[in-house]
């Protein structure tokens, strides 16, 4: 048995469709639908604009940019396409991080460039899940207490397997790729809430498909970049509590079967998404009138607490790390929407008022399954007259993998964020292709607007 990363790189280079389970097959198409349409969503927000500002958008060229609106290179493109699905921080979560918006812009962007067919696309994103999944449970700590983003660590990762599994590199380019991403992966919570959180998850996109070509030119790394004492999980380890040696469990006990993916309902992040359920649980069963409201104390893992970093935000981008906005919008709007993550909602008077009137309390007992989260979260509403509302203990928020929305509730979310950037045609018939993306030939399926000559 060879170490951890020579592991990574025979399990990846060796997967085939025709091993995937079924369930984890259903789990990449409806991660594909979620990010494609937050990435509509997203695609108009100032960080996309800055950065189409930066790059060499033309009428053709190797990969699709932001679906309909010109071509790049494949990793500016995947790049500014991760940049977009992420913006609004409405994409799916799961391994600590958020999944899908590192894989489907890698696999789409290199998969067009390399004009993979639609089964070697899902092959490509369980490649990358099961490596990132397998890194980010060698750590008995969890990454974001020390100030890293996983998804922009670990995602460089997993997208360099994506990207070497979609061109085929033999094991040794492909143990080489995933030494190249280590020595590029990076990311920090200390830039939540701000333009660099979606930039840096683009940004270890892009690295992830450069790792794989550089790779794939001759490019050397270290064989034992990942377990080595000098190497990625030993030198982001937030206590040093890692496992570095063992068989991969990847391709054996599926992680992707286990860990899932779990789809937002609401654009804010993902360690608030419990309290906002249970506090409109409570709004719809007392009709609580936002005047009514005496106090909020929300319970909290100390983790969570953590990511939500801003108590009284002026702005959206703020508003999205806020316990305080999330509980406030939750009481005055009876929604937390992308409606209600405009500036203008923000600085309400209704919001504003609120947000002075919610405590967090950090709790330090953990999840045994996601020690990011405690085991369950908790809202007490406090009214002028005396009532005290405590919501049930939420474990898992509509949408997670153990409590997951219907495939009508995912069509309705896509047409949401997709407005009317296409047509309800265009919107139904890019959602039925998704939803049997092993049958396309090609990705260019996928796509409505036409490749322009040269």
């Amino acid at each position: 048995m060879g170490g951890l990363t020579r592991q990574l790189a025979e399990f990846v280079s060796a997967l085939e469709y025709s091993r995937l389970p079924t369930q984890g097959v259903e789990t990449v198409k409806r991660g594909a639908i979620d990010c494609i349409g937050v990435m509509f969503a997203g695609r108009n927000e100032p960080v996309v604009r800055i950065l189409r500002r930066q790059m060499a958008i033309t009428g053709t060229g190797e990969s699709h940019v932001l679906f309909d609106q010109g071509f790049a290179n494949a990793g500016d493109a995947a790049l500014l396409n991760a940049a977009a699905a992420h913006a609004l921080d409405y994409d799916d979560t799961g391994l600590d991080g958020h999944p899908s918006v590192v894989l489907v812009p890698a696999i789409l962007a290199e998969g067009e460039r390399l004009q993979a067919s639609g089964a070697d696309l899902i092959t490509a994103y369980v490649a990358g899940y099961e490596t990132w999944a397998e890194l980010v449970g060698r750590d008995a700590d969890r990454h974001h207490g020390k100030g890293w983003h996983p998804t922009a660590v670990f995602g460089a990762l997993a997208a360099a397997a994506a990207a070497a599994r979609l061109a085929r590199l033999p094991v040794e380019r492909t143990t080489w790729a995933l030494g190249i991403a280590a020595s590029m992966a990076s990311g920090l919570t200390s830039n939540f809430g701000t333009m660099t959180k979606p930039f840096q998850v683009g940004r270890a996109v892009q690295n992830g498909i450069c790792a794989a070509r550089l790779a794939a030119d001759g490019m050397t790394a270290s064989s034992d970049a990942l377990e080595h004492p000098g190497g990625l999980l030993q030198a982001v380890s937030p206590k040093g509590r890692v496992r570095v040696d063992g068989e991969i469990a990847a391709g054996r006990d599926w992680h992707i079967l286990r860990r899932g993916l779990n789809v937002k309902r609401y654009p804010v992040c993902y360690g608030v998404h419990r309290a906002i359920d249970a506090t409109l649980a409570l709004v719809q069963e007392h009709n609580i009138s936002p005047d009514a409201v005496g106090n909020v104390e929300t319970r909290l893992g100390r983790l969570q607490t953590r990511m939500l970093r801003h108590s009284q935000p002026q702005n959206s981008l703020d508003a999205k790390f806020s316990a305080q906005f999330a509980m406030a919008a939750a009481l005055a709007a009876r929604r937390v929407g992308m409606a209600e993550l405009t500036d203008q909602f923000v600085r309400s008077d209704a919001v504003q008022k609120l947000m002075p009137k919610v405590h967090v309390t950090p709790v330090d007992e953990t999840d045994p399954e996601e020690s990011l989260f405690a085991p369950h979260d908790s809202v007490s509403i406090a009214l002028a007259d005396g009532r005290v509302l405590t919501s049930e203990p939420v474990r898992y928020a509509l949408g997670h993998a153990h409590n997951p929305v219907s495939i009508d509730q995912l069509r309705a979310k896509f047409d949401d964020c997709v407005g009317n950037a296409l047509s309800a045609a265009s919107r139904g018939a890019l959602i039925d292709r998704l939803q049997r993306l092993e049958a396309l030939p090609t990705v260019d399926a996928l796509y409505v607007s036409p490749r322009v000559a040269a």
